[in-house]
């Protein structure tokens, strides 16, 4: 394989690993591979004035390598921002979330929490229109305890 070849191979991954990155939950690592290419093709690529009849600039083939360094360390940014950041949504935030009962027998029944219905267990005496406090989750059944 000529070295022109191997710098187009080069090119050619390096541009394809940075364009899957935006696609393929990899974080990170087919565009640091993508990055790592086109750098490596660029310094192949150094002192060459022509590259398969096209002028080779320089400057521009850094600095579309310093723009794909940025945007991969934007995106390592915020992706260790986005998994720093707390559960907003779903189950497992409902400990502590108070409910209504809606009905309820013995020591279990359904709760409307957020506009949704659950089975739930909890303390005897309960009656529709309670408010009642989440204490946990149990699969698919709150667990319940009275409000103070």
């Amino acid at each position: 394989m000529t070295t022109d070849l191997v710098i187009l191979v080069l090119f050619i991954l390096g541009l394809a690993f940075m364009a899957l990155e935006a696609f393929v939950p990899t974080f990170g690592l087919l565009g640091l591979a993508g990055v790592g290419s086109f750098i490596a093709a660029i310094v192949m690529l150094n002192g060459h004035d022509v590259f398969y009849g096209i002028p080779v600039n320089m400057p521009l083939l850094i600095g579309l390598g310093i723009i794909g360094v940025v945007v991969l360390a934007a995106s390592f940014l915020y992706t260790r921002k986005t998994l720093k950041k707390g559960i907003s949504a779903g189950a497992e935030i409902m400990p502590g979330m108070s409910a209504k009962v809606i009905s309820w027998t013995g020591t279990s029944g359904r709760v409307r929490v957020d506009g949704e219905e659950w089975a739930a267990s909890g303390p005897e005496g309960l009656v529709p229109g309670d408010i009642v406090i989440i204490q946990s989750r149990d699969n698919l059944t709150l667990i319940l305890k009275k409000d103070a």
